[in-house]
């Protein structure tokens, strides 16, 4: 009995930690902002309007490579038809920011300092402090990309990559 209880016990602990690890490191998930068209019609005539590399999941969404998602992240200013594209992002020491930033090549402590000392670059990157806030920036800046650990998908915002 005890040798049993003994295996139970290291089976859930073991369960435990699996689960933990996986949902403290689980993979980013891109998102982008929608365009609002979801009218056939509107969604062909937006396509034409957004001059970038198109990898997303939906008609209705801005269209970004990783490519402009290093760019901008970088300082580099990217546009997305006529406007500035906006990246949200988290503190360098989150998780899901260490995650979705490596992903990329970049460093996150690297993104701080550059929304800190550039008005241009400022203006387009957001530091933000949590999930709920990186959706509510990616619906307030648009033409805006970010990430969460979970597919979102509103009115505003919709998985990119």
């Amino acid at each position: 009995m005890k040798f049993t209880s003994k295996r139970l016990i290291r089976g859930l602990s073991t369960w435990a930690l699996l689960t933990c690890a996986t949902t403290l490191w689980a993979d980013p998930i891109w998102h982008c902002s929608r365009t609002g068209n979801t009218d056939p019609q509107n969604v062909a005539d937006a396509s034409e309007q957004f001059s970038l590399a198109s990898m997303n999941a939906g008609p209705d969404v801005i269209g970004v490579s990783i490519r402009d998602l290093i760019d901008i992240y970088s300082g580099v200013p990217v546009r997305v038809g006529a406007l500035p594209l906006s990246a949200c992002f988290m503190p360098g020491q989150d998780a899901l920011s260490l995650a979705a930033l490596q992903s990329l090549g970049l460093q996150p402590s690297a993104i701080q300092a550059l929304a800190r000392k550039s008005s241009i670059v400022q203006s387009n990157l957001h530091l933000v402090t949590d999930e709920q806030q990186m959706r509510a920036c990616i619906s307030r800046h648009f033409p805006a990309v970010g990430y969460l650990s979970q597919p979102i998908d509103t009115d505003k915002v919709l998985p990119c990559f």
